[in-house]
């Protein structure tokens, strides 16, 4: 993809005091500054995303619970879409988050026995390619340090549990996503990293 050679990301918000901004933050032809939706919208009245930034994250409308939330058989890819479309439309990466995270993961995941909810995870990954099989980037695995998300123990489990390594579940998930996307950059997301439980 002729924007995989950017390698540079910077997510979150920035502070515009008295900073005018009628053009891109970034002028680096090799490295993007990226940014997250928010409250599902992209462009904020007059201030247009990519005015400012040119690599885009959804916030929440590409997590699990916002696409399959409502059930096995039903799917809710309208505002994916959206942002896969925008992206594209402006030659700038799109990054997918998350595909495994112990928070905002559809209900009916905690009622399935594990050989089941390892098949759920399965199929959630399998549409995710068939819809954006060219994806550039993914947060694989996010929160997964002790402490994040109490949940992670339904992923811990379907996925293999945590090994001779401690988190051989997470390098399963890993697999899984680069057998499907093999020319993606594929991320595990973490906060506080720097502050907090800074050994693990």
């Amino acid at each position: 993809m002729k924007y995989m050679k950017k390698i540079g990301v910077l997510t979150g918000g920035l502070l515009l005091s008295s900073m005018v901004a009628n053009a891109q933050l970034n002028s680096n032809p090799d490295k993007f500054l990226g940014n997250i939706t928010t409250s599902g919208q992209i462009d904020f009245g007059t201030e247009k995303f990519y005015q400012l930034w040119d690599q885009i994250t959804p916030e929440n409308e590409s997590k699990w619970a916002s696409v399959q939330g409502s059930g096995q058989d039903s799917w809710n890819w309208g505002s994916v879409d959206n942002i896969d479309k925008y992206a594209k439309s402006h030659q700038f990466p799109f990054k997918f988050h998350a595909l495994i995270w112990g928070s905002q993961y559809p209900g009916w995941i905690r009622d399935l026995s594990v050989p089941a909810r390892y098949n759920a995870i399965v199929r959630w990954m399998d549409a995710v390619k068939e819809r954006y099989p060219d994806l550039a980037m993914i947060d694989v695995v996010n929160e997964a340090v002790s402490g994040h998300q109490a949940d992670t123990k339904y992923f811990v489990e379907a996925l293999g549990g945590t090994g001779k390594t401690g988190y051989d579940w997470l390098i399963k998930a890993f697999e899984m996503a680069g057998e499907r996307w093999p020319d993606a950059i594929l991320i595990y997301n973490d906060f506080n990293t720097f502050q907090w439980n800074t050994d693990q």
